[in-house]
């Protein structure tokens, strides 16, 4: 599935960054920002910030149970998306703004 057309990024791009960016002895928090700048990607429009932090939700989930990615940082990184996940869907605004991510540089 493509997750940005503008930089051609796919669900499986997203997968693969996050294995590498999981298992770093510091791992950061998986933000769209953090994968694309991993991924050598800068969002143009960031009209897919919300499908990509959906994605990476997902793919997180999806690596645990897996077994690819140690299950406390993950269990770590899943809190946090979803405190990201419950902020985006208080806001009255249907679509995350930039600053949510801080991913448009």
């Amino acid at each position: 599935m493509i997750v940005c057309s503008c930089q051609q990024v796919s669900d499986y791009d997203i997968e693969l960054a996050l294995l590498d960016i999981l298992n770093e002895p510091e791992a950061p928090i998986p933000t769209p920002g953090v994968v694309y700048r991993y991924m050598q990607k800068r969002m143009q429009c960031c009209g897919c910030a919300p499908l990509a932090v959906d994605v990476i939700y997902a793919k997180v989930e999806d690596l645990e149970k897996r077994g690819l990615v140690c299950p406390f940082r993950s269990f770590s990184t899943r809190e946090r998306l979803m405190r990201m996940r419950q902020q985006r869907a208080s806001q009255k605004t249907p679509a995350a703004t930039v600053e949510d991510f801080e991913i448009c540089e």
